[in-house]
Protein backbone atom coordinates (compact mmCIF):
# COMPACT_ATOMS: atom_id res chain seq x y z
CA UNK A 1 0.00 0.00 0.00
CA UNK A 2 2.77 2.29 -1.20
CA UNK A 3 0.87 4.66 -3.04
CA UNK A 4 -2.81 5.23 -1.13
CA UNK A 5 -5.58 7.22 -2.94
CA UNK A 6 -6.57 9.43 0.54
CA UNK A 7 -9.73 9.03 1.74
CA UNK A 8 -12.32 11.03 3.98
CA UNK A 9 -14.18 8.00 5.45
CA UNK A 10 -17.14 8.91 7.79
CA UNK A 11 -16.61 6.24 10.19
CA UNK A 12 -19.32 4.34 12.45
CA UNK A 13 -18.39 2.11 15.48
CA UNK A 14 -15.07 3.64 15.74
CA UNK A 15 -14.85 3.68 19.49
CA UNK A 16 -15.27 -0.31 19.62
CA UNK A 17 -11.67 -2.60 19.54
CA UNK A 18 -12.39 -3.59 15.85
CA UNK A 19 -13.10 0.73 15.36
CA UNK A 20 -9.96 1.80 17.54
CA UNK A 21 -7.58 -0.56 15.05
CA UNK A 22 -9.25 0.78 11.95
CA UNK A 23 -8.88 4.75 12.89
CA UNK A 24 -5.12 4.22 13.99
CA UNK A 25 -4.10 1.79 11.13
CA UNK A 26 -6.45 4.63 8.49
CA UNK A 27 -5.25 7.35 10.17
CA UNK A 28 -1.10 6.43 9.29
CA UNK A 29 -1.95 5.71 5.96
CA UNK A 30 -3.11 9.49 5.59
CA UNK A 31 -6.68 9.28 5.54
CA UNK A 32 -9.25 11.39 7.15
CA UNK A 33 -12.09 10.33 9.74
CA UNK A 34 -14.81 11.67 10.93
CA UNK A 35 -16.73 9.53 13.68
CA UNK A 36 -19.76 9.51 14.55
CA UNK A 37 -20.51 8.37 17.77
CA UNK A 38 -22.50 8.76 21.19
CA UNK A 39 -19.81 8.76 24.19
CA UNK A 40 -16.77 10.84 22.44
CA UNK A 41 -14.64 10.18 25.91
CA UNK A 42 -14.18 6.70 24.56
CA UNK A 43 -12.15 8.08 21.94
CA UNK A 44 -8.35 7.19 22.90
CA UNK A 45 -6.81 10.00 23.22
CA UNK A 46 -4.12 9.51 20.74
CA UNK A 47 -6.85 9.68 18.15
CA UNK A 48 -9.23 12.50 19.45
CA UNK A 49 -5.65 14.74 19.70
CA UNK A 50 -5.31 13.94 16.19
CA UNK A 51 -5.62 16.34 13.71
CA UNK A 52 -7.52 14.51 11.08
CA UNK A 53 -9.78 13.07 13.09
CA UNK A 54 -12.65 15.34 14.03
CA UNK A 55 -15.78 14.07 16.04
CA UNK A 56 -19.54 14.65 15.75
CA UNK A 57 -21.34 13.37 18.74
CA UNK A 58 -24.54 11.54 17.87
CA UNK A 59 -27.40 8.68 18.63
CA UNK A 60 -27.89 6.49 16.49
CA UNK A 61 -31.95 7.23 16.29
CA UNK A 62 -30.82 11.01 16.03
CA UNK A 63 -31.84 11.90 12.94
CA UNK A 64 -30.38 15.43 12.69
CA UNK A 65 -27.23 13.77 14.77
CA UNK A 66 -27.33 11.76 11.52
CA UNK A 67 -27.65 14.50 8.69
CA UNK A 68 -24.62 16.00 10.17
CA UNK A 69 -22.53 12.77 9.76
CA UNK A 70 -23.91 12.74 6.31
CA UNK A 71 -23.34 16.47 5.32
CA UNK A 72 -19.32 15.70 6.69
CA UNK A 73 -18.03 15.62 3.08
CA UNK A 74 -16.79 12.04 3.69
CA UNK A 75 -16.54 10.10 0.16
CA UNK A 76 -16.40 6.44 2.03
CA UNK A 77 -19.05 5.20 4.94
CA UNK A 78 -17.41 2.61 6.78
CA UNK A 79 -19.47 0.82 9.92
CA UNK A 80 -17.92 -1.82 12.10
CA UNK A 81 -20.49 -1.52 14.48
CA UNK A 82 -22.24 -4.62 15.52
CA UNK A 83 -24.93 -5.42 17.92
CA UNK A 84 -24.08 -7.35 21.29
CA UNK A 85 -24.71 -11.49 21.71
CA UNK A 86 -27.52 -12.15 23.80
CA UNK A 87 -28.80 -8.37 24.16
CA UNK A 88 -32.37 -7.87 23.48
CA UNK A 89 -32.12 -4.07 22.10
CA UNK A 90 -34.06 -4.25 18.58
CA UNK A 91 -32.19 -2.79 15.32
CA UNK A 92 -31.01 0.59 16.00
CA UNK A 93 -28.23 -0.22 13.66
CA UNK A 94 -30.28 -1.43 10.77
CA UNK A 95 -32.81 1.74 11.54
CA UNK A 96 -29.81 4.14 11.39
CA UNK A 97 -28.59 3.08 8.35
CA UNK A 98 -32.01 3.10 7.01
CA UNK A 99 -32.25 6.17 7.87
CA UNK A 100 -28.69 7.23 7.00
CA UNK A 101 -28.65 6.01 3.69
CA UNK A 102 -30.84 8.07 1.80
CA UNK A 103 -28.59 11.50 3.18
CA UNK A 104 -25.49 9.60 1.56
CA UNK A 105 -26.90 8.87 -1.46
CA UNK A 106 -28.28 12.82 -2.15
CA UNK A 107 -25.00 14.46 -0.27
CA UNK A 108 -22.96 14.66 -3.46
CA UNK A 109 -19.34 12.94 -2.13
CA UNK A 110 -20.38 9.89 -0.59
CA UNK A 111 -18.90 7.14 -3.09
CA UNK A 112 -18.47 3.81 -1.35
CA UNK A 113 -20.18 2.06 1.41
CA UNK A 114 -18.49 -0.55 3.50
CA UNK A 115 -20.47 -2.50 5.97
CA UNK A 116 -19.59 -5.33 9.06
CA UNK A 117 -22.06 -7.92 9.08
CA UNK A 118 -21.95 -11.64 9.53
CA UNK A 119 -22.80 -15.45 7.69
CA UNK A 120 -26.26 -14.78 9.72
CA UNK A 121 -26.85 -12.93 6.29
CA UNK A 122 -27.48 -15.34 3.53
CA UNK A 123 -25.50 -14.11 -0.19
CA UNK A 124 -26.70 -15.55 -2.92
CA UNK A 125 -23.40 -17.25 -3.66
CA UNK A 126 -23.28 -19.00 -0.61
CA UNK A 127 -23.66 -22.54 -0.52
CA UNK A 128 -24.68 -25.38 1.95
CA UNK A 129 -22.43 -25.15 4.77
CA UNK A 130 -22.73 -27.78 7.87
CA UNK A 131 -20.26 -25.67 10.50
CA UNK A 132 -22.32 -22.42 9.38
CA UNK A 133 -25.42 -23.55 9.64
CA UNK A 134 -24.78 -24.97 13.17
CA UNK A 135 -23.12 -21.83 14.03
CA UNK A 136 -26.18 -19.87 13.21
CA UNK A 137 -29.19 -22.42 14.17
CA UNK A 138 -28.09 -23.77 17.18
CA UNK A 139 -25.80 -20.86 18.74
CA UNK A 140 -26.49 -17.28 17.59
CA UNK A 141 -30.27 -17.53 16.93
CA UNK A 142 -30.71 -19.57 20.45
CA UNK A 143 -28.63 -17.20 22.92
CA UNK A 144 -27.93 -14.17 20.20
CA UNK A 145 -30.85 -12.42 21.41
CA UNK A 146 -31.84 -9.76 18.66
CA UNK A 147 -28.32 -10.06 16.90
CA UNK A 148 -29.34 -12.34 14.26
CA UNK A 149 -32.28 -9.69 13.22
CA UNK A 150 -29.94 -7.04 13.68
CA UNK A 151 -26.78 -8.23 11.53
CA UNK A 152 -29.66 -9.80 8.87
CA UNK A 153 -31.30 -5.70 8.40
CA UNK A 154 -28.20 -4.44 8.26
CA UNK A 155 -26.56 -6.26 5.24
CA UNK A 156 -30.30 -6.27 3.93
CA UNK A 157 -30.24 -2.23 3.90
CA UNK A 158 -26.96 -2.27 2.25
CA UNK A 159 -27.56 -5.09 -0.41
CA UNK A 160 -31.16 -2.92 -1.12
CA UNK A 161 -28.96 -0.30 -2.25
CA UNK A 162 -28.23 -2.10 -5.59
CA UNK A 163 -26.42 0.02 -7.88
CA UNK A 164 -27.14 3.35 -6.82
CA UNK A 165 -23.93 3.26 -5.10
CA UNK A 166 -20.83 1.31 -4.88
CA UNK A 167 -21.01 -1.20 -1.53
CA UNK A 168 -19.40 -4.48 -0.04
CA UNK A 169 -20.97 -6.05 2.50
CA UNK A 170 -17.92 -8.08 4.57
CA UNK A 171 -19.45 -10.78 6.47
CA UNK A 172 -16.77 -11.81 9.77
CA UNK A 173 -16.66 -14.62 11.79
CA UNK A 174 -16.07 -15.21 15.26
CA UNK A 175 -13.65 -11.23 15.95
CA UNK A 176 -10.46 -11.63 18.22
CA UNK A 177 -7.38 -9.68 18.89
CA UNK A 178 -6.64 -6.07 19.90
CA UNK A 179 -3.78 -4.37 17.99
CA UNK A 180 -2.93 -4.29 14.75
CA UNK A 181 -0.38 -6.65 13.78
CA UNK A 182 -0.63 -8.88 16.50
CA UNK A 183 -0.97 -12.25 14.23
CA UNK A 184 -0.46 -10.95 10.98
CA UNK A 185 -1.19 -12.78 7.93
CA UNK A 186 -3.35 -13.23 5.11
CA UNK A 187 -7.07 -12.91 4.72
CA UNK A 188 -9.61 -15.62 2.79
CA UNK A 189 -12.69 -13.81 0.75
CA UNK A 190 -15.21 -16.35 -0.36
CA UNK A 191 -18.49 -17.32 0.43
CA UNK A 192 -20.12 -19.80 2.38
CA UNK A 193 -20.09 -23.02 1.94
CA UNK A 194 -16.22 -22.89 -0.15
CA UNK A 195 -15.42 -26.18 -1.46
CA UNK A 196 -11.82 -24.96 -0.37
CA UNK A 197 -13.03 -24.82 3.26
CA UNK A 198 -11.70 -21.22 3.21
CA UNK A 199 -14.78 -20.07 5.01
CA UNK A 200 -13.15 -20.14 8.40
CA UNK A 201 -14.52 -19.62 11.85
CA UNK A 202 -12.01 -17.03 13.18
CA UNK A 203 -10.66 -13.70 12.00
CA UNK A 204 -7.83 -11.33 13.53
CA UNK A 205 -9.34 -7.91 13.94
CA UNK A 206 -5.92 -6.81 13.10
CA UNK A 207 -5.86 -8.77 9.38
CA UNK A 208 -9.68 -7.49 8.81
CA UNK A 209 -8.85 -3.96 9.34
CA UNK A 210 -5.83 -4.10 7.02
CA UNK A 211 -8.34 -6.44 4.85
CA UNK A 212 -9.99 -3.38 4.43
CA UNK A 213 -7.82 -0.60 3.77
CA UNK A 214 -6.70 -3.05 0.71
CA UNK A 215 -10.35 -3.02 -0.53
CA UNK A 216 -10.73 0.56 -0.36
CA UNK A 217 -7.64 0.57 -3.10
CA UNK A 218 -8.80 -2.22 -4.95
CA UNK A 219 -12.22 -2.69 -5.27
CA UNK A 220 -12.78 -6.18 -5.62
CA UNK A 221 -15.41 -6.94 -3.92
CA UNK A 222 -18.06 -4.29 -5.21
CA UNK A 223 -21.45 -5.29 -5.29
CA UNK A 224 -20.45 -8.20 -2.47
CA UNK A 225 -20.73 -9.63 0.26
CA UNK A 226 -17.75 -12.09 1.41
CA UNK A 227 -16.77 -14.37 4.25
CA UNK A 228 -13.55 -13.38 5.48
CA UNK A 229 -11.30 -15.58 7.85
CA UNK A 230 -7.73 -15.95 8.54
CA UNK A 231 -6.33 -17.94 5.95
Amino acid sequence: MDRVTKHHILLLGGTGICGTIFARAALEVGHKLTLYVRTPSKIPEDLSSNANLSVIQGELQDAEGLKKAAACGADIFISLAGPTLGKREGTPITEALRNLYPLLLTNGTTKRILILSTPSYSAAEDTHSIKWFFAINFYIKVIGGDSYLEIKGMAEETVALGEKIDWTVFRVPLLQGKALGENDGPVNAVYVGDKKWRDGLSLDRGRLVKWILEELEEGKWICACPVLSNA
